[in-house]
């Protein structure tokens, strides 16, 4: 799942596991079955926010989101707020990024791909003059480290929200763009003790059932929200679809949440479907 920004430095793992993101850290790449996820997307009903099946109706509760994801579901709700501006906090978003962040993306540098020096490119923030969004490239080129131990407690910190924002935007709450990430969650980040205590698996249920209704439109191509959760809800809870295990589990799976049994390296096969077997199956549902 956070593939794309690896994390094996322990002092790294600590602090993420003191915000309560150490389970997500842990979920591997998962192949997306875009059949399955659009036999249930033609279930979904925006009016009740739940699937309708021909046993009944089923939906993602804030259980399963603690119980798949492992993040905090209690507390007060998770806002973003547009702190910057004239008497506020900060002036302008870059700096806010300057201070919460250490840096922004500024357009005349050629940043690298730390996993492939070939590759390089130009940043800049965007949504035009607000600059209220920094690409997400940019973040994982420049806040990727092999280890994070040798790094004072300020600059550590710095890089810590850098990757909670990466997977928040990437992976947790992602709009349809893709590639860019808004700055409001940052703001709220600048006490990462605090950050800890948002009900996080609120927001991400919220903008699941969310995207959910909004994919139900004819005129929607895509989906948006924690999409892994929905496909490893799915096969937790109906056998559509669902991958074989390798098992006995693993001792290692200890302690995690159960999302982490679903990492592509421990399933021994993954079906592939089409959309009209996927119907026939949901279908075809038995009370049993």
């Amino acid at each position: 799942m956070v593939h794309e920004w690896p994390v094996n430095c322990p002092r790294f793992m600590e602090a993420l596991r003191m915000v309560g993101l150490d389970c997500v850290s842990q979920m591997r790449y998962l192949r997306m079955d875009h059949h399955l996820l659009t036999a249930l997307v033609e279930r979904w009903s925006p009016q009740t926010n739940t699937f309708h099946l021909t046993v009944g109706e089923m939906t993602i509760t804030l259980q399963d989101v603690a119980m798949i994801l492992g993040v905090q579901i209690d507390g007060p709700a998770l806002v973003g707020q547009p702190v910057v501006g004239a008497r506020r906090r900060w002036l302008t978003w870059p700096d806010c990024c300057d201070d919460l962040l250490g840096s922004h993306p500024l357009p005349d540098v050629v940043y690298h791909d730390p996993f492939d020096h070939r590759i390089s490119s130009k940043f800049r923030m965007g949504q035009a003059h607000a600059q209220t969004c920094v690409p997400l490239r940019w973040l994982r080129w420049t806040f990727w480290r092999d280890s994070y131990m040798d790094l004072n407690e300020l600059d550590f910190w710095r890089h810590v929200r850098a990757y909670i924002l990466f997977i928040m935007w990437c992976h947790l709450l992602p709009d349809t763009s893709g590639s860019e990430i808004h700055l409001q969650y940052l703001t709220i980040m600048e006490d990462l003790a605090v950050f800890r205590t948002y009900s996080l698996g609120g927001a991400v249920l919220a903008h699941l059932y969310r995207e959910l209704s909004e994919a139900t439109r004819p005129s929607r191509a895509n989906i948006a929200g924690c999409i892994h959760l929905l496909q490893i809800w799915a096969w937790e809870h109906l056998h559509v679809g669902r991958p074989s295990l390798r098992v006995p589990f693993p001792v290692e799976l200890d302690g995690v949440s159960v999302g982490c049994r679903w990492n592509e390296d421990r399933l021994r096969n993954l079906p592939v479907g089409n959309l009209t077997s996927y119907r026939d199956e949901l279908d075809g549902l038995l009370d049993s």
